[in-house]
């Protein structure tokens, strides 16, 4: 989008309250849920939603609570105006906005880190400019690099560019926190399930998006390596934890993460859950061979508990295509069809 086009729109009900939530990348995969378990939890009644819209997600926009007044700012986080503008009287940043899609870490790993990295350290100056009070940012246990399971204490190894660029993000929150804004880290797990807007391109919604439409089920190598998962709903909670509970979490880092299942595991809930689903075994792919594990013992123990499992979360994905049946082979690969 063009960064000099901001838009702000409102959505309005009764705001008695003053007190400003900013949700950047408030209409992702994650942010769709959280901007509406704000509202639930009345933790504000101005909740402001930063969004450049590069992924068209209009129904995260539509639906929302009506006990809360909604505001959007169309706009990018590399965008200077569009940053002072979303800013503008908030006590609380919530900072999502990311790139996450795996491809774009080999194919464009300078934007990654532009975005990433650079994006977060801007905002951050704009936000000890702008004397907002509290700044939660989200991570990714992926900043550990392969093996675990991991506790917040661990080495960070950050391998490919989208670790990397999240652990440069944390230094930076980290050094923003030295300075006087009161932060919060959540190092997410690999998000799993449904919300307003949902995304395929991890292991285990690819796998519920597959058997769903009748497409086999790819395993890489012996199907060992193991992932790092928490549904969506329980990110979001887990955002919200943090940000009500602040003497328990500002000034530190969490790991958020529901079960470490490896794709074998991942195969078998699928299969419980849709008995009749393919799945083929191919040679390892090198970026898909080693594990990613971390545990969320800390958080726990202040009270954050992942409520959904992966039979439940992706029960409910899979029921989201019922409407389709299998394609009975007849001579021609299945692949050949799925640019119908």
């Amino acid at each position: 989008m063009n960064n000099n086009n901001q838009h702000t729109t409102t959505s309005s009900t009764n705001a008695d309250r003053s007190k400003v939530i900013l949700v950047t990348g408030g209409l992702g995969y994650l942010g769709s849920q959280l901007i509406r378990d704000l509202a639930t939890a009345e933790v504000a009644l101005i909740i402001r939603i930063l969004d450049n819209m590069q992924g068209k997600h209009y129904p995260a926009l539509m639906g929302l609570p009506t006990n809360v007044h909604y505001q959007f700012v169309e706009g990018d986080i590399l965008d200077p105006a569009a940053t002072r503008m979303a800013l503008t009287g908030v006590e609380t940043v919530i900072h999502l906005a990311a790139i996450v899609r795996t491809p774009m870490s080999f194919e464009q790993p300078q934007w990654v880190e532009q975005v990433n990295h650079w994006g977060t350290s801007h905002l951050l100056e704009a936000c000890l400019e702008m004397s907002v009070s509290r700044f939660i940012y989200t991570s990714s246990t992926a900043v550990y690099g392969p093996g675990g399971p991991f506790a917040e204490a661990a080495p960070c190894r950050p391998q490919g560019a989208y670790a990397q660029s999240k652990r440069r993000a944390e230094v930076a929150v980290q050094t923003a926190q030295q300075r006087g804004l009161q932060t919060t880290i959540l190092r997410l797990g690999t998000l799993f399930g449904l919300a307003p807007v949902t995304r395929f391109e991890a292991v285990a919604n690819r796998f519920a998006y597959y058997a769903g439409v009748g497409r086999p089920l790819t395993v890489y190598g012996s199907g060992q390596q193991r992932r790092a998962l928490v549904h969506v709903r329980d990110a979001s909670q887990a955002v919200l934890f943090c940000l009500t509970h602040p003497a328990d979490t500002i000034g530190q880092l969490f790991n958020a993460t529901a079960v470490n299942a490896s794709v074998l595991e991942l195969v078998t809930t699928i299969q419980a859950l849709k008995p009749n689903v393919e799945v083929h075994y191919t040679e390892q792919d090198i970026r898909t061979h080693s594990s990613f594990e971390a545990n969320s013992t800390a958080l726990r123990s202040l009270g954050w508990q992942p409520r959904h499992s992966l039979e439940t979360g992706l029960g409910k994905l899979l029921n989201q295509f019922r409407g389709f049946t299998s394609i009975h082979k007849s001579g021609l690969a299945f692949e050949e069809y799925a640019g119908l």
